[in-house]
């Protein structure tokens, strides 16, 4: 499960707008956009790679972020 206030930081972190994850990821809807991040939808594992090298992720945050399983998954 992805760790939603991870992949958030992530990408403020990288100075990106969800419009650009999702013009990179090839998402044309904010609803999926939304579901994905908040995993009512699964990214793929193609989707995984290109935010892992547009949002420059080490291995370590990779795991933390889409591998997640524990308590602290969705933002409050």
């Amino acid at each position: 499960m992805t760790n939603t206030e991870l992949l958030r930081k992530a990408i403020k972190a990288a100075g990106l707008k969800i419009s650009a994850v999702m013009e990179a990821l090839g998402i044309k809807s904010y609803t999926t956009m939304r579901e994905k991040i908040n995993n009512v939808k699964n990214f793929t594992v193609g989707e995984i790679e290109i935010l892992c090298e547009l949002l420059k992720l080490t291995p370590e945050q990779r795991e933390q972020i889409f591998f997640a399983n524990g308590t602290e998954l969705y933002s409050a």
